[in-house]
């Protein structure tokens, strides 16, 4: 039935419904915004949390490395927290990119002034999550049209690669259990298998909700608000520390079941003697003491100094379990003296002094990582690609140098590095444009290029020594050569020369890569005979970015192949 006409007055009230709704929907958005931001708060929050427990346990494990039950940590401990330490930082690096300007500010932050209430004026600093709803920054860093993107490639083999090296420390440990001669409880890790089962599973694609398969990094990323984004990113970085605090508290489980009983796990042999004897003289006064290894006792008093500043309780320091933790900040690297007392009480009362003269060595901060997205070597003559996060810095502000290479810029944090002739190693300097006091470095060996494999390419297929070739192969085929398997960088290898020499005739000269003016030589031969090839000149390319860049000194092996 149709409508009937309608006045001015009912079109104003539709119009008005219509924006209402708008409005309507626009607010739930910019809620669920919100509330994704809160979120992601705190889960920061509870990621410091964490990582507090975990500093706790290394320092705990690293007080006790003489102790036989801290083997195991002592060992492995180290592993984990370097690379738990380094995969979070590249993770904090993706953030820092969506969310701080050109001047390491949060772009997102404002100042609010209270309009009410108790705090009425106060001006609060808030994040503004509601602003926070396009998806272009991270797409454009994962993502080149429907393909991953050079980052996007490093994000996905970080991923995979952290989960293998702790599976990896894992099945070390169960298997170094296993070959003890002395059965004790085994280190359970159950619980860390199972966050590695269910957090750090890879797959290239997944079935989203509509039965439609898509690649790993689209199904969780493209497309996404950047809240969406950046609290995926921060609940990776809490699985990434409950994976870590985990495996340690799997440790200190370990080292806590192996009870308080004197054996080599609790106790150990001590020798207290004077540093030096004589021959002749009578040794009466050393000792061969049992102390116990578990830190079950505090000190009742610390008068502790670190460069003779004097060292506050709660705040540079606190005492748990035996141990007296420091908690300092060094605006300098060097040697730290360590000097006082640690103070017990005796049977009537009276503090008894035991002496600390200890040294902390503090090196500068070099929080930051260079990474070589191909291979972890430098080839000379090969624009070596490499790329450079470091939290302290803008990527706009970076300034990667080196007295051994050139360096150039290739993308947003990526560069391209030629070492020059004559360096074995060479170091890697990285600074803040806008701050010269930053400066830190990284030393990488380089090599040269390897030598290529040779073979007959013909009808599609390559023949070399190990398949032998018919007289037909040979006579059309090309020289070829190929980088090794082993060997990461697409290189394209054209043979402009080359000695061939087959059967019991003298060796020619052959220009260019076919066979053509030896096809008579060929057809002499017999089945069985043996061609040589020698001598072979060529000339390499590299594709880098849509150029074709050519890389000098690239050899190509001599080789030998059968005629069938």
């Amino acid at each position: 039935m149709a409508a009937g006409k309608q006045d001015s007055r009912q079109k104003m009230i539709n119009m008005m419904y219509l924006v209402f709704i708008a409005m309507l929907a626009l607010n739930i958005s910019k809620e669920v915004l919100a509330t994704l931001g809160i979120l992601n708060e705190d889960i920061e929050n509870s990621i410091k949390s964490k990582s507090e427990k975990s500093n706790e346990l290394y320092r705990v494990f690293a007080q006790n490395a003489e102790n036989p039950s801290y083997a195991f940590a002592n060992e492995w401990a180290p592993v984990i927290k370097d690379a738990t330490n380094q995969y979070f930082g590249f993770v904090q690096s993706l953030k820092d990119t969506l969310l701080l300007d050109e001047f390491g500010k949060n772009k997102y932050k404002k100042s609010v002034v209270v309009k009410d209430g108790p705090n009425r004026n106060d001006t609060l600093l808030i994040t503004n999550f509601q602003t926070m709803d396009k998806s272009i920054e991270l797409d454009d860093m994962f993502f080149e049209g429907n393909n991953y993107d050079s980052l996007g490639l490093v994000y996905v083999d970080r991923f995979k690669n952290y989960s293998t090296l702790m599976k990896s420390v894992i099945d070390s440990i169960i298997l170094k259990e296993n070959r003890l001669t002395v059965k004790r409880t085994p280190h359970d890790f159950s619980i860390s298998n199972d966050l590695i089962a269910r957090s750090f599973t890879f797959k290239d694609s997944v079935v989203n909700s509509e039965g439609t398969i898509q690649p790993y990094l689209d199904y969780n990323f493209k497309g996404f608000p950047k809240i969406a984004s950046l609290s995926k990113l921060t609940k990776l970085q809490s699985d990434i520390r409950q994976l870590e605090l985990q495996m340690v508290e799997a440790f200190n489980t370990k080292i806590l079941s192996d009870g308080s009983a004197v054996n080599i796990n609790t106790s150990k042999s001590l020798l207290n003697a004077k540093s030096t004897y004589f021959v002749g003289e009578r040794i009466n006064d050393a000792k061969i003491l049992i102390g116990r290894i578990a830190s079950d006792f505090q000190p009742d008093s610390v008068s502790i100094k670190i460069d003779n500043r004097e060292l506050r309780r709660g705040r540079d320091f606190t005492i748990e379990d035996g141990a007296l933790n420091l908690n300092l900040v060094f605006s300098s690297g060097g040697e730290k003296k360590i000097t006082g007392d640690l103070f017990f009480s005796d049977a009537d009362g009276n503090l008894e002094p035991i002496p600390v003269e200890q040294t902390l060595v503090v090196n500068n901060r070099t929080d930051f990582f260079i990474e070589i997205p191909r291979m972890n070597i430098l080839y000379r003559g090969l624009p070596n690609e490499i790329r450079v996060i470091d939290p302290e810095i803008s990527q706009n502000n970076i300034r990667v140098t080196s007295s051994s290479a050139n360096i150039s810029p290739s993308g947003s944090s990526t560069f391209e590095v030629r070492p020059k002739d004559g360096f074995d190693k060479i170091v890697v300097n990285v600074g803040d444009r806008t701050n010269s006091r930053v400066k830190k470095s990284k030393t990488f060996r380089v090599k040269d290029l390897p030598v290529m494999e040779s073979s007959i390419a013909y009808n599609n297929r390559f023949y070399t020594g190990s398949t032998g070739i018919s007289k037909t192969g040979l006579q059309r085929g090309k020289v070829s050569g190929k980088v090794p398997s082993d060997f990461d960088y697409d290189l394209t290898i054209e043979v402009t020369s080359f000695t061939f020499s087959v059967g019991n005739l003298p060796p020619i000269q052959i220009k260019g890569d076919g066979l053509r003016d030896a096809f008579s030589a060929i057809e002499s031969q017999s089945s069985g005979s043996v061609a040589f090839f020698t001598n072979v000149v060529s000339t390499a390319y590299f594709e880098s970015k849509g150029r074709r860049v050519p890389i000098k000194n690239v050899r190509v092996g001599d080789f030998s192949i059968k005629i069938r």
